[in-house]
């Protein structure tokens, strides 16, 4: 293993570049999906339905299979960094066929699973490799906190501006051709840009390709059976509550995120603030993860994010129990989603510091597969959301464009507040009680795992 540099500021401060790249491009996907395979591809309701059904088991299987393989895999340019170079060109390259419309409705299905399976398999592993270069590049818990919330910052500002431009983007081109054109052209473009994010990062990691990595790459290095890789998992407590904690933030926001729709045009009578009120979530995340910098260096990782989900719980509450109109609740909700920012700046460094404790506690660095869970509680979430808005919207009776009952209008309040409240609530619960690390004993686990090695 050779011996660390310091940073680069270049390198501190565009850690999340990629992130930036990888939003505009995965946005198409969150926000659009679903209205392209009926609106534009056209697809038979039942194919829609078995598409998203293929697809979501996929989404959440190939989590721990990328981790493995990105564990097993060992590249010239860098165990992490390689994945930077190697992965986005090709999933970029699948994503295309998943917005595509060809051949007969049955084909177009099967070209389209295709599409979806490939690429999402390939970016889990090049997302986990980014994220491991935070733990694998240093070991200086500053470091990694700055390159932790500044792929935050990234993260929000592709979100800003993908909700900017994003439907311009297809509607313009798509103008005066097959509609579905305009999809497909929108995620090219929106890939060369990812790529290109991509492999700025790749260049400028040069030096830091071989941090934290036991063997010289491009060699073969001992590889980690599968049962290995998945009992890291058992025996860390700190991963469990962190990935536990982390499902029921991801959980209430999208819960938040899928009823806000219902929540404007039924309750409150006024669908066109609603670009509003999702652009300024984004901006708050964006300011989450700028002060969550110093403040996670003064008062720690677990506190902050502790502190955090508090407000938003808090805040959430106040919404539910006090009566507004949209003005107020915008406001209350913007405060509140301060709590939701910070920890979204903070889980990849909390990730890595848990990659320590699990070489800490057995000897074995599982980096790569550690640090791919952190897709898990989104990609579990997703799945679970769409039970539980749709169990809130059949349990209040809800038909397309009814008249607002009082029924209804409590069920979505109580769906947009109480619900993301008391899932947030439990995921807190789980952070506090199972993940103990602080600034202290993770210095004290380094410099354990540094005499072992030594």
């Amino acid at each position: 293993m050779e011996t660390e540099k310091r940073l680069k500021k270049s390198v501190i401060n565009l850690y999340g570049l990629p992130s930036f790249g990888f939003q505009l491009f995965v946005n198409m996907e969150v926000f659009y999906f679903a209205a392209f395979l009926t609106d534009f591809a056209k697809l038979p309701m039942a194919l829609v339905g078995t598409v998203l059904l293929i697809t979501s088991i996929f989404d959440i299987l190939w989590v721990p299979t990328a981790g493995v393989l990105l564990e097993k895999s060992n590249m010239r340019w860098g165990k992490y960094r390689s994945w930077l170079l190697v992965g986005p060109p090709f999933a970029a390259l699948f994503f295309v066929l998943q917005f595509s419309k060809i051949g007969s409705p049955t084909m177009n299905a099967i070209i389209i699973t295709v599409g979806f399976v490939v690429s999402h398999l390939i970016w889990n592993i090049f997302y986990a490799g980014h994220v491991a270069l935070n733990s694998s590049m240093t070991t200086v818990r500053e470091e990694r906190i700055a390159m932790s919330t500044n792929r935050g910052m990234f993260n929000s500002l592709g979100a800003i501006a993908f909700s900017l431009i994003g439907m311009k983007m297809i509607l313009a081109l798509g103008e005066g051709k097959d509609p579905a054109t305009g999809y497909t052209l929108t995620v090219i473009i929106t890939g060369i840009v990812m790529i290109a994010c991509y492999f700025s990062l790749f260049f400028m990691t040069k030096d830091y390709a071989f941090h934290g990595t036991s063997a010289q790459t491009g060699k073969p290095a001992e590889k980690m059976p599968i049962g290995e890789m998945l009992k890291q998992i058992v025996v860390n407590p700190p991963l469990m509550g962190l990935m536990l904690g982390e499902l029921g933030r991801y959980l209430g926001r999208f819960v938040i995120f899928g009823l806000a729709f219902y929540y404007f045009k039924y309750v409150v009578n006024n669908l066109a603030v609603i670009t509003i009120f999702m652009t300024g979530l984004n901006v708050v995340t964006f300011v989450g993860a700028l002060i969550a910098n110093p403040l996670a260096k003064k008062f720690g990782e677990r506190n902050v994010y502790i502190l955090s989900l508090s407000i938003f719980i808090v805040g959430l509450l106040a919404v539910w129990a006090l009566p507004m109109n949209y003005v107020s609740f915008m406001i209350i909700m913007f405060i509140a989603y301060l709590g939701y920012g910070m920890p979204d700046a903070l889980g990849v460094v909390m990730y890595s510091s848990t990659v320590d404790y699990g070489e800490w506690k057995t000897g074995k660095n599982a980096r790569g597969f550690i640090m791919s869970l952190i897709s898990f509680p989104i990609k579990t979430a997703i799945l679970v959301k769409s039970v539980i808005i749709t169990g809130i919207l059949a349990g209040a009776g809800f038909v397309a464009n009814m008249k607002a009952t009082p029924v209804l209008v409590e069920s979505i309040k109580n769906g947009l507040t109480l619900i993301p409240a008391i899932i947030m609530l439990a995921g807190l619960m789980f952070i506090i009680f199972l993940y103990k690390i602080t600034p202290q004993s993770l210095a004290k686990m380094q410099s354990e795992i540094a005499a072992r090695k030594a």
